[in-house]
């Protein structure tokens, strides 16, 4: 993942950013909101059901894609512009509200017509930052995503066409914050220049995770000290045996979209009735059961023979997307379900296929793919019904 401005560690040469400063908490939102068949109201409309004055749209009624995820989507080509001060909510169905969130994708940009005055580093004086909160169904209380690996919380909005808008990965909330059931999630502009400070939202995903006793595992780790969450063990907290803590050094890992050598032991063999297909990886999945979902714990930092004089470090901070779906054997045609997920210096990331399509038929496959650049799989896990 290449992190934004703002978003590098601390010590390097570039301007402050701007500081979170509290925002001023509703008064007991969503308690009274009422299930409407729109995709959204106008704020305008209902200010007697919400305290707050800087909500512009409440979204309801999401799209449900599978077991483990929800998805939110902005009809608006150009998304739905938030200016500093201002939020967007979006309401969690009942049926998810006892769920413990994993994680929540953001998809947003800056548009060309705010992002001026940006220097040749990339360094933007009006930055346009999006905070993500959720709404703690047994505190009452908003609760902010925090970076595992100690980055900036805000997500800086990067100057993008509005057919390609970031997707934010805010991951292992379970990690940081600790596990969380919500009945809402929020997105604030805490950007500081009215003018500039703009985003364009264009979407929100909620993954939750499954209901570990109703289900059954396979599981793959290549990376010595990798481990999955278990709920029902109180094993709350993933464990990565690589990533930027270790500089990048991927021991044992499977290496996808890579052609050159590293400076690490890879991984060579994938495992049973798993191979390696155009620098992708390929599982067999197991037919007449159900695919609800899968994670896969991945990075993308390179570790490199010198210092890079951009993170101060032995490691290059990578741009690796990450592409998951399943192969039907009838059509050959693969049903992506991940898509284009930003992959950080380590983390799991999950998803499955729609409710409507996950039914696993003989010969069908898992597809593993990272596009932009390389990056490592240091294991796995599906989860069958």
């Amino acid at each position: 993942m290449r992190w934004n401005i703002f978003e590098k560690p601390r010590g390097e040469p570039i301007p402050p950013p701007p500081p979170q400063e509290e925002m001023s908490e509703p008064h007991e939102l969503l308690k009274d909101l009422k299930q409407s068949p729109d995709t959204f109201r106008e704020q305008a409309k209902e200010k007697t059901e919400f305290k707050d004055p800087s909500i512009d749209l409440i979204f309801e009624s999401p799209k449900i894609d599978s077991y483990t995820r929800i998805n939110y989507s902005i009809p608006e080509y150009e998304g739905r512009e938030l200016r500093p001060g201002r939020r967007l909510m979006f309401e969690i169905p009942e049926e998810f509200k006892r769920r413990i969130i994993r994680d929540v994708i953001l998809r947003h940009r800056k548009s060309s017509k705010y992002a001026v005055n940006i220097g040749s580093d990339g360094y933007d004086p009006s930055g346009a930052y999006s905070r993500v909160e959720l709404h703690n169904n047994n505190t009452g209380q908003w609760t902010s995503w925090k970076d595992p690996a100690g980055y900036r919380t805000d997500k800086f909005a990067e100057p993008r066409g509005a057919e390609n808008p970031e997707e934010e990965v805010l991951h292992d909330w379970i990690a940081t914050v600790g596990p969380i059931s919500a009945d809402a999630v929020r997105v604030t502009n805490v950007g500081e220049n009215p003018d500039l400070s703009i985003s364009n939202v264009h979407g929100l995903e909620v993954v939750f995770y499954p209901e570990f006793k109703s289900i059954n595992f396979k599981e793959q780790i290549y990376t010595i000290g990798t481990k999955f969450v278990d709920l029902d063990k109180k094993e709350l907290l993933p464990e990565y045996g690589a990533g930027e803590f270790n500089e990048g050094k991927y021991t044992g890992a499977i290496a996808l979209n890579r052609s050159g050598p590293t400076l690490f032991e890879l991984g060579k063999d994938p495992g049973p009735e798993t191979q390696i297909e155009n620098g992708g990886l390929v599982i067999k999945l197991e037919s007449g059961r159900e695919l609800l979902n899968v994670e896969i714990a991945i990075g993308d930092t390179e570790h490199l023979d010198h210092k890079n004089p951009e993170t101060y470090r032995n490691t290059r901070l990578g741009w690796a997307k990450l592409w998951v779906g399943v192969r039907r054997a009838k059509t050959g045609n693969t049903e992506w379900f991940i898509k284009n997920a930003n992959i950080p210096p380590q983390g799991v990331i999950a998803g499955g296929p729609h409710l409507e399509n996950s039914k696993v038929e003989p010969g069908d496959e898992l597809i593993i793919e990272s596009r932009a650049d390389a990056s490592y799989v240091m294991g796995w896990r599906l989860a069958y019904k």
